[in-house]
């Protein structure tokens, strides 16, 4: 009996570990190979953030112009001001002196992109300057100083989204008008402007929607690519496109609208791409169109709010759609296949397990959405967060090897707690709807990104009434299946199809394993990956234990040691998967003490950049990268040199790592003894260490090289223990 609770208990802390610490997370997404570690500096991120100014000096009382750039990796894209089918706009949070006020962003014209086949969104690649007008105070004098600083948040995506930030500051000095930058008249030429003498009006037929754009009599629009880009969301039906042509000097834009709802204005902008001539200096034309026959009101009205119960409605609308997606699906079809076989039973029953699912899903979506709103996070960004995905990875597996029939242990695991539970397992239902919340998120970012970023933007109340919303949506479906006595009486009567279809779910699971390994292979580095795919390993070792050996048909001491062992199998993949530390990136008081007090380091305890440092100071670093240059550089200075030839798929290697070098007592003692040590990895294959290893007759590894001047070379034996190495050492 306790090994069953100790069990139930270990499943429980992991579940209760992933979902909690995906809600408190609110840092943007820094590529951190360590699970337990602070975030790494933000130049590590897809995207930097910086401020520029167009000119350094200012009159007191002028606008100034501040460039917020952010300059992307190849491949990675950050979003427009409306995003498009997915994706957030980047926003700003400033700290600002006293009397300084800032403006509203000016965007430039986007491009457009294209993700998964079916979500167009918008935003900028490479490199985007965004313009900020700046009013200083008249009261400062000549020579006196403005410093601006802002934090940036932003959506940057490439084959995933992640969130980021960044924090910048520059500082304006009061005076005469000083030299301008150049960048920002070219920016300008991107803004969207309102052209005198232009007008636009729509007309549309169902969904159709036939945009004009009218130059002033006796004005000729040039030839050249045109493009447009709309800024209403979730009004275009944007995969559609636009068809664009020149029709008597008039631009007739084409596209399709999402409903059936006419918009009162529709407003975007037109792109050329040499620009409208000399008399428009902007290659961007601000659209704002009224139905034909009424005029537009001015560029820059705030759009019209959509209606709170429509809104409502498309929450409840996404909830319901979320189910039919790959990682929701297996967990309400265990619960469907349950609900089966529960209601063969008291009807009461089943609409209480019912309720008690959709209460798990509503108060995760409560929370959750509390605590992102609150941090400011976005929606699905516990996933930044390498611990978050483990949690999830280890979770999940040990949950697919339930669904595939590896073990059984019916209610008792997925009500996670045994005697806290009900005998029909009401605590169970309730934990299904906490889980199916948690591994809903990182689906949900191109399914209802809008909907939900708009949610974030809403009053708590607002905000609070659309979550709800969006948890009744995904939970109907069973609720409605548990209280239709006509749906009940056409469910099939339990049998092998029950079987079938679980572990055709599993399969569904194992495809979210995959897609979850992806997101956690552009968070950790490679050694990280292993370690956790071998704790998956172990897990579902753990539980092929616990169902061969742990069954109720073996004898009870029996069932008590696969227990246990399962127990210990699944802290130990645990360990395993979050035990990884990762290199030292800055030289901490920690770290500083170690070194004074002559505490071994080796060179993969610390990043590149600060092992390069230390070695300047003098500081001896364990196992750096071997080269024949650095070896000839070390004998030349008469220096005492240990070379370790190894390579990751060498056990031996691996052991001696364990037993013998990386030990603190050996390498102190190659301190001692004035040793410089040096790591040779020939895991892919290297020619220079194989003709290295050749000199000495060797075509493998281990190989251990111990060098002294004025003596020979010695080679250690391939088994090792710390006595051989000190013997070797006294021997100097």
């Amino acid at each position: 009996m306790i090994y069953s609770k100790i069990l139930r208990l270990s499943f429980f802390v992991l579940l209760s570990g992933s979902f909690l610490s995906a809600q408190f997370v609110s840092n943007p997404l820094s590529r951190q190979p360590a699970v337990s570690v602070e975030p790494e500096p933000e130049d590590r991120q897809n995207t930097t953030f910086t401020l520029i100014a167009e000119q350094q000096t200012f009159v007191p009382g002028d606008v100034v112009w501040l460039g917020a750039r952010f300059e992307m990796r190849p491949d990675w894209h950050i979003y427009w001001e409306n995003p498009g089918d997915s994706g957030m706009p980047t926003s700003f949070r400033w700290e600002l002196p006293e009397g300084v006020e800032v403006g509203e962003i000016l965007w430039p014209s986007p491009v457009q992109f294209v993700e998964g086949d079916f979500i167009v969104s918008f935003g900028y690649k490479n490199e985007v300057i965004l313009l900020i007008p700046v009013q200083t105070p008249e009261t400062l004098r000549a020579g006196q100083s403005l410093t601006l600083s802002a934090r940036a948040d932003w959506l940057e995506c490439k084959d995933i989204c992640l969130p980021g930030s960044g924090e910048a500051s520059i500082t304006l000095t009061a005076g005469t008008s000083g030299p301008r930058d150049p960048r920002f008249d070219e920016v300008r030429r991107t803004i969207p402007r309102a052209f005198e003498g232009w007008s636009s009006t729509y007309t549309v037929q169902g969904r159709d929607v036939q945009l004009r754009i009218a130059p002033p009599s006796g004005t000729e629009i040039p030839a050249g690519s045109l493009s447009f880009f709309p800024l209403d969301e979730l009004t275009w039906a944007l995969l559609e496109g636009f068809e664009i042509e020149t029709v008597d000097n008039h631009v007739h834009v084409s596209g399709t609208l999402q409903g059936d709802e006419h918009p009162e204005m529709l407003r975007g902008v037109l792109v050329h791409e040499d620009g409208f001539g000399a008399d428009w200096e902007s290659r961007v034309f601000a659209v704002e169109a009224a139905p034909e026959g009424r005029s537009a009101s001015a560029v820059g009205a705030e759009p019209e709010s959509r209606g709170l119960l429509g809104a409502l409605l498309g929450a409840f609308v996404a909830g319901v759609m979320l189910n039919l997606l790959p990682c929701i699906f297996p967990v309400l079809g265990l619960k469907i296949s349950g609900f089966v076989e529960q209601a063969q039973g008291d009807s009461k029953s089943v609409k209480l397990h019912a309720l008690v699912f959709a209460a798990g899903i509503l108060v995760s979506l409560w929370i959750l959405g509390a605590v992102v709103g609150a941090l400011g996070a976005a929606w699905g960004a516990q996933f930044q967060d390498p611990r978050v995905v483990i949690a999830l990875l280890l979770v999940l597996t040990l949950f697919t090897m339930n669904l595939f029939g590896i073990f059984e242990l019916g209610a008792s695991l997925t009500t996670v707690g045994g005697d806290l539970t009900q005998k029909q397992g009401y605590a169970g239902s309730f934990f299904q709807g906490v889980l199916l919340t948690v591994i809903a998120t990182p689906c949900t970012g191109p399914f209802m990104a809008a909907m939900i970023g708009w949610m974030l933007t809403q009053t708590v109340f607002v905000g609070f009434l659309a979550f709800t919303a969006m948890g009744i949506g995904i939970s109907s479906p069973y609720v409605l299946l548990a209280f239709s006595p006509k749906l009940i009486e056409k469910l099939p009567p339990p049998g092998m199809w029950m079987v079938t279809f679980k572990q055709g779910s599993a399969f569904l699971m194992v495809l979210f394993l995959w897609v979850m390994l992806y997101v956690l292979n552009s968070l950790v580095p490679g050694a990280v990956m292993v370690r956790v795919i071998g704790a998956m390993m172990m897990i579902a070792f753990a539980a092929w234990v616990l169902g061969t050996w742990g069954a109720s048909h073996r004898r009870q001491v029996v069932q008590k040691v696969a227990k246990g062992f399962t127990v210990l199998l699944l802290i130990l993949s645990g360990w395993i998967a979050f035990g990884y530390h990762a290199p030292v990136s800055e030289l901490s008081e920690e770290l500083r003490a170690r070194i004074e007090a002559g505490e071994p380091v080796r060179w993969m305890d610390v990043t590149p950049e600060l092992a390069e440092t230390l070695l300047a100071d003098g500081v001896p670093l364990h196992y750096q990268p071997f080269s024949p240059e650095k070896l000839e550089q070390l004998l030349s200075a008469d220096q005492r040199v240990f070379i370790d030839f190894t390579a990751e798929w060498c056990t031996i290697c691996k052991i001696n790592k364990f037993t013998t070098l990386h030990r603190d007592d050996v390498m102190r003692a190659f301190q001692e003894h004035d040793v410089v040590t040096l790591r040779a990895d020939w895991t892919a294959r290297d020619d220079v260490i194989a003709d290295f290893l050749a000199r000495y007759g060797r075509r493998g590894v281990p190989v251990y090289l111990l060098y002294a001047p004025g003596a020979e070379t010695q080679i250690l034996p391939e088994q090792l223990n710390p006595g051989i190495i000190f013997d070797a050492l006294e021997s100097l």
